[in-house]
């Protein structure tokens, strides 16, 4: 079973696809944050929900 799913969005770079080519830093995917990865649809079914107080 695979855990996770390259990040639709940036497909897998980990670098926002909206900045701009110009620009010197570096920004992350809002998605992945930079992992280039995200955990596919199986497995954020079976996590359990995290409630805080």
């Amino acid at each position: 079973m695979n855990d996770f799913d390259i990040c639709e969005r940036c497909d897998g770079s980990g670098a926002d696809p909206l900045q701009s080519f110009h620009d010197d830093e570096f920004t992350h995917c809002r998605d992945c944050r930079g992992d280039g990865v995200t955990l596919s649809f199986d497995e954020l079914i079976e996590e359990p929900l995290r409630l805080s107080a």
